[in-house]
């Protein structure tokens, strides 16, 4: 069985919840999933990841993400994050879509996850967290 590595860049997700346990969250049906939705969240997540790759940072505004992930996922914060992953599993290359997870109680809080892909051979995975205006409120 291969060993699973949870990618750490950065997650902030508001207090609340923080504060809900993984059973507070329920996978989506197939069926129920919008393709243009992941596919946005995916855009996203590659610009964060390509950014990052090539020496630089996604600058994020207030329009796609939450006034504290704008604050949090600084330059400084991308840059070192984006060095600790590249010794550990290499360059990073591609995203795949896996499911999603909503948040049943407290605050709408929606869990894309994505197997991430980078030179290693690890099973990484990202999760990128969107709250009820759909804006970024996490990343890991």
């Amino acid at each position: 069985m291969k060993k699973i590595f949870r990618l750490v860049i950065v997650l902030f997700v508001t207090t609340s919840a923080s504060c809900q346990s993984s059973s507070d969250f329920k996978k989506v049906d197939e069926s129920q999933l919008k393709q243009e939705d992941i596919e946005s969240v995916k855009i996203l997540s590659e610009k964060i990841l390509t950014a990052q790759k090539n020496g630089g940072h996604y600058k994020l505004s207030e329009n796609v993400a939450i006034k504290e992930m704008v604050d949090g996922l600084n330059e400084t914060v991308q840059k070192k994050s984006y060095q600790q992953i590249k010794n550990l599993f290499g360059e990073y290359q591609d995203l795949r879509f896996e499911s999603l997870m909503e948040s049943e109680k407290g605050k709408k809080l929606r869990i894309y996850r994505f197997k991430g892909f980078f030179e290693s051979e690890s099973d990484i995975e990202i999760r990128t967290v969107l709250n009820d205006e759909g804006k970024l409120a996490g990343f890991s």
